[in-house]
């Protein structure tokens, strides 16, 4: 079963393993759009983080950890499995095109996305409530400039 504390953890590890790939991947590629994008993505995962990290640390939120139970394991369990939801397990070996690189990096920021969307409906504190929907709006933000670029591709 999942608590609060996990999903909040969940949310942390997701975003911290999402900027380290965009840093590897930004150092490894030669597109210079593509490049400063991922540069950019990182920063955001990086205060995304941050704005996990002190929502964990500071703020009690008040859900009813009874709905949480009921509700999110089998949701969560579908989509995490036995760890989380990470760029990590992509093997970039294998990824032989950028299109194919954004279409991943898409991907997984769709995955985000469902999840914090998951994570919604257990926050009832208005203050994070809108600081978890301007992330997500954030993450929307780089799947459209990842869709951008990969539409300018020959």
């Amino acid at each position: 079963m999942f608590t609060m504390d996990d999903l909040l953890e969940i949310a942390i590890k997701m975003e911290e393993n999402a900027g380290a790939v965009y840093i590897r991947a930004a150092e490894k590629i030669n597109h210079k759009e593509l490049k400063s994008m991922l540069k950019w993505m990182a920063g955001e995962e990086t205060s995304h983080v941050l704005w996990f990290a002190d929502l964990k640390n500071k703020f009690s939120l008040e859900i009813d950890e009874a709905d949480l139970k009921e509700m999110a394991p089998q949701v969560l369990q579908d989509m995490i499995g036995e760890k989380t939801l990470s760029l990590e397990d992509v093997d970039f070996n294998k990824i032989k095109t950028v299109s194919k690189l954004l279409e991943t990096f898409i991907y997984f920021e769709n995955d985000t996305i469902m999840f914090y969307e998951l994570l919604k409906m257990f926050i009832q504190d208005t203050k994070v409530l809108n600081g978890l929907k301007q992330i997500i709006i954030e993450e929307k933000k780089h799947i459209k400039e990842l869709k951008t670029i990969m539409s300018s591709l020959p």
